[in-house]
């Protein structure tokens, strides 16, 4: 038996800032980012828009666009790192905001079986999750799971990342009937703890702050969306993890 996507459905957000626009106001060439980089458009999300929102358009999408039952849906895993909650998972979020929608025709609680889970792991969550869900539909033939990654990518004005900006999502329906792309359980794992990019959590005393209002605590947790990172340091991590990887996997089908 066979695994893999059986169908797929995106989102992005309405607003976009065209790429050349961006070059010119930070004095960059525009080719080097529209030809070099294939960028044209960065898209971000609206006031009432994040993770979550974007999460829900591509799954409602992909219902809708290839009438599916949604009962029949028994995983709905997001990867993501730009998540709403430190404890709660983004994508039960995006499940309810979906059921709400779907009560109409599918009743109440649409998803109340379903498994929902967040992964993160900086750009690779969603691959972890795609690989998860396929190991469960392996595990469960006639399962079906849903893979969605959702992000919005923000950077320090004027830094090297500026103009890789952007936001969307992008759903993945799992089953043993691959329509569009088949994968076989054949990969290769290298795993590092490395700091290329990465979203501290911070702290500031109350003293040091001058605007701090006096019902803060003396030790005050800060977070950003902004990364700390090393674009170049990632592709060398990238390279180094391909090297190093497990190939016995891949050995045995002859890759290498």
């Amino acid at each position: 038996m066979v695994y893999g996507i059986e169908a797929a459905s995106f989102h992005v957000p309405s607003l976009y800032l065209e790429i050349k626009d961006l070059a010119e106001e930070r004095n960059i060439e525009p080719a080097k980012l529209e030809r070099g980089l294939g960028l044209h458009k960065m898209a971000f999300p609206d006031v009432h828009e994040d993770a979550a929102t974007f999460a829900a358009e591509a799954l409602l999408k992909l219902i809708k666009d290839y009438n599916l039952n949604p009962k029949e849906i028994s995983r709905i895993y997001l990867g993501t790192e730009s998540a709403l909650d430190a404890a709660k998972p983004t994508a039960t979020y995006a499940m309810k905001m979906v059921e709400a929608v779907l009560e109409k025709d599918f009743g109440a609680r649409c998803f109340k079986n379903c498994d929902v889970v967040d992964m993160t792991f900086a750009c690779v969550g969603a691959v972890d999750a795609l690989q998860n869900c396929l190991d469960f539909c392996r595990a469960n033939p006639g399962k079906k799971a849903v893979v969605i990654a959702s992000d919005y990518a923000k950077y320090e004005l004027e830094s090297s990342g500026e103009y890789t900006q952007g936001g969307g999502a992008v759903a993945l329906l799992l089953s043993d009937h691959p329509q569009l792309l088949e994968i076989e359980n054949v990969y290769g794992v290298a795993t590092e703890s490395v700091f290329d990019f990465f979203k501290p959590r911070r702290a500031a005393l109350k003293s040091d702050l001058k605007s701090a209002a006096t019902s803060m605590p003396d030790k005050i947790e800060i977070f950003t969306d902004e990364p700390v990172f090393d674009g170049q340091y990632s592709n060398q991590c990238y390279q180094d993890r391909i090297r190093k990887q497990d190939s016995k996997n891949l050995m045995k089908t002859g890759v290498t």
